[in-house]
């Protein structure tokens, strides 16, 4: 598409596209998808609004390297994983909402199999669930996770939910409608044209993702986050505006980056293949990648930095982890260490040939 050099002309609110509903789907992210195709399968018409393109939206756009709340009947209980999130979480928690991921999980983990999702099995055809938390294997690697998106799409695309389901990408919602204490409905604009659209829908799903942008770096850049950038917030203005109660929001997450880069140092990609975290001495001082303010204690203790360290493992791990870390996590991180003068060692990729400290990612 051809940027345009000189002013749009917006269309005026009266002429604003109208569009009417079962169910409403805000957000074509995984989650957005998955409502949406599940509302068609119980026979709704729906409608899913995506400010981008549902093909590659969303923060698994770039794909998923492994679901990371398994709960496998026979490996684990709901009542195991509620225990070892609230501790993980100093108790900070909603116990109701992580025993809901704990009791519904594994359904999901099957219906997504069901779609051509692929999940890692061990040598006796079982869920290879990998170790993360302090207690508790709920770690499910997705070896081809990278095109989890693509799976999805495909679904939305077959002829029976065709039937039922109407996508429209390139509009963004900025308000639901409300009437008589519920949702009915949203009003948006398209991010190409200007052109405004209302929505009337007998239901209205929020599939807006987390609101990445909390917890921007020192230096205020917009995409120095973390979590996806363009989950930027607006479902929670949306759901604040229409009257929902929010909370928690003071409790978002802020995970170590790379030094110089803006990436994470993804030691819960790395520590079920048996990489993990030491000081400048090259002491293992932590043993979950859970462990609150042990990082921080360590910088603090003049025992800084911390490395994520890598140089133990065999060849086929190293290699594992790379193809996640420098594509499904961050595909500028290979090219990052590249133009910091890291070179593979010959014959054992992902192991760094120059650098203070214990050598690794």
């Amino acid at each position: 598409m051809t940027i345009p050099t000189t002013p749009v002309d917006i269309p005026a609110v009266a002429d604003a596209e109208e569009l009417t509903c079962d169910v409403l789907v805000i957000g074509g992210g995984t989650a957005g998808t998955m409502a949406a195709l599940t509302a068609a399968e119980r026979g709704a018409s729906v409608l899913l609004l995506e400010k981008a393109h549902v093909r590659h939206s969303g923060a698994l756009a770039m794909g998923m390297d492994g679901v990371n709340n398994a709960v496998v009947p026979g490996r684990a209980e709901p009542d195991d994983y509620v225990a070892e999130i609230t501790r993980a979480n100093d108790g900070i928690v909603d116990q109701s909402t992580v025993r809901q991921t704990a009791t519904r999980g594994f359904a999901m983990v099957q219906r997504l199999e069901s779609y051509g999702v692929k999940f890692e099995n061990d040598e006796h055809g079982e869920y290879a669930v990998r170790q993360v938390h302090r207690s508790g294997s709920y770690v499910l690697p997705m070896p081809e996770g990278k095109d989890v998106k693509k799976v999805l799409y495909r679904q939305l695309r077959r002829r029976e939910m065709r039937e039922r389901i109407r996508i429209e990408n390139r509009v963004m919602p900025v308000r639901v409608l409300t009437a008589g204490g519920r949702a009915v409905g949203a009003a948006g604009f398209h991010t190409r044209t200007g052109a405004f659209v209302t929505v009337r829908a007998g239901a209205v799903i929020l599939a807006t993702g987390a609101c990445g942008r909390l917890g921007l770096p020192a230096s205020g850049y917009l995409y120095g986050t973390y979590e996806n950038p363009t989950n930027a917030g607006d479902g929670y203005a949306m759901a604040y505006h229409a009257g929902a109660e929010l909370t928690g929001i003071e409790c978002f997450q802020i995970n170590p980056l790379i030094k110089d880069y803006n990436g994470p140092a993804c030691a819960y990609v790395a520590n079920p293949f048996g990489g993990y975290q030491v000081n400048r001495h090259g002491e293992r001082f932590v043993d979950s990648d859970y462990w609150s303010g042990q990082m921080m204690a360590e910088v603090a203790g003049d025992r800084g930095p911390v490395y994520l360290k890598l140089s133990h493992l065999p060849e086929e791990s190293v290699s594992a982890l790379e193809s996640i870390l420098h594509s499904t996590e961050r595909p500028t991180r290979g090219t990052f260490h590249a133009g910091r003068g890291r070179r593979p060692v010959h014959g054992l990729r992902g192991r760094t040939s120059r650098g203070p400290g214990p050598r690794g990612a």
